[in-house]
């Protein structure tokens, strides 16, 4: 793909998107204005969800990210 064609292919699916959090985070990643960020205030969920991450890894509930890498490849075959 060249240049102008990844160009117009991101500039075709950014107009496509109507969410202001994803136009935001696109903004920061490439830096089209001075990040006015504020600190992620997370959600009741999310602090729960990264509390029970946190305890699978304790109790040794985790993969590698080789293998982690492997099952992806294999789901992407099927």
């Amino acid at each position: 793909m060249t240049v102008i064609e990844l160009k117009e292919k991101l500039i075709a699916k950014i107009n496509s998107i109507n969410d202001v959090e994803l136009l935001d985070e696109l903004s920061w990643i490439i830096d089209v204005e001075e990040p006015s960020r504020e600190p992620h205030v997370m959600s009741q969920g999310e602090i729960e969800a990264v509390r029970e991450g946190l305890e699978q890894i304790k109790n040794g509930q985790y993969i590698s990210n080789e293998e982690a890498n492997r099952q992806i490849e294999e789901w992407l075959k099927k």
